[in-house]
């Protein structure tokens, strides 16, 4: 039983659970209004939408569960956590543009690669700069 409470114990093993609930939620939200509004609003403003839909209702997890932080207010905490998802943000804007117009894959399959590329440098930004104090090392 101690190495299942070690593991859990683990802000790593914390942020993949939490993060592989993130990108669910987040590629759920992208694809409800993807699928309700692609007449009328463009995928990356879908894209755009869903990110900061995410990012408010998962902050509350990182801050919390997984990285144990006390080292800025919920404000200036949340502030930073969404200044790394603009990070995430920026390489779906351009990479959904190259993925969909340029390679010709499908709005949902360019959305799900770029989901799956973005998470190592999220944890390293989110590691080292948004929840850096110490809490969880």
């Amino acid at each position: 039983m101690s190495t299942v409470s070690k593991v859990a114990g683990d802000h790593r093993v914390r942020y993949l659970i939490v993060g592989a609930g993130t990108n669910v939620l987040y590629f759920g939200l992208f694809w409800l209004g993807w699928h309700f509004l692609q007449d009328s609003v463009p995928y990356l403003a879908v894209t755009a939408a869903a990110n900061f839909t995410t990012a408010l209702i998962v902050y509350p997890l990182y801050r919390d569960f997984v990285f144990a932080s006390t080292s800025a207010g919920w404000i200036r905490g949340f502030a930073k956590f969404y200044t790394v998802y603009l990070f995430g943000l920026g390489c779906s804007l351009l990479g959904m543009p190259l993925l969909i117009e340029v390679l010709g894959l499908p709005v949902l399959l360019a959305q799900a690669l770029l989901i799956a590329a973005i998470p190592v440098a999220s944890y390293l930004l989110h590691h080292f700069w948004t929840f850096r104090d110490n809490s969880h090392s």
